[in-house]
């Protein structure tokens, strides 16, 4: 059995595209940053507004074109994580996840 890779392509576009989201509309700027650390470090607000935002945006839905229903992006990192547990039991080959939207 070889070992499997994760495969984050969901993780990174749900999380680049909510980052993204928030730089566009100007909820997240400049002033989000400490300056101390040379702005690599993020005020309690700002952090407090992704999560907050993240744990919203994992609650959207899209049509799960095998399953044909709605399902939500926290269901599909699950569906995931099943996909790798079976791999790594042997039972079926891990197969990467392939964005469809």
């Amino acid at each position: 059995m070889a070992l499997a890779t994760p495969d984050w392509r969901l993780c990174r576009t749900v999380i680049f595209r909510l980052i993204f989201s928030l730089l566009n509309r100007n909820q997240i700027t400049e002033e989000s940053f400490t300056k101390e650390l040379n702005f690599l470090h993020l005020k309690k607000e700002a952090s407090r507004l992704i999560v907050s935002e993240l744990e919203n945006r994992m609650k959207q839905t899209v049509m799960h074109k095998d399953l044909g229903k709605q399902v939500s992006y926290q269901y599909l990192l699950r569906l995931e994580c099943y996909k790798l547990i079976k791999h790594l039991l042997g039972e079926k080959t891990y197969e990467g996840f392939k964005i469809w939207w």
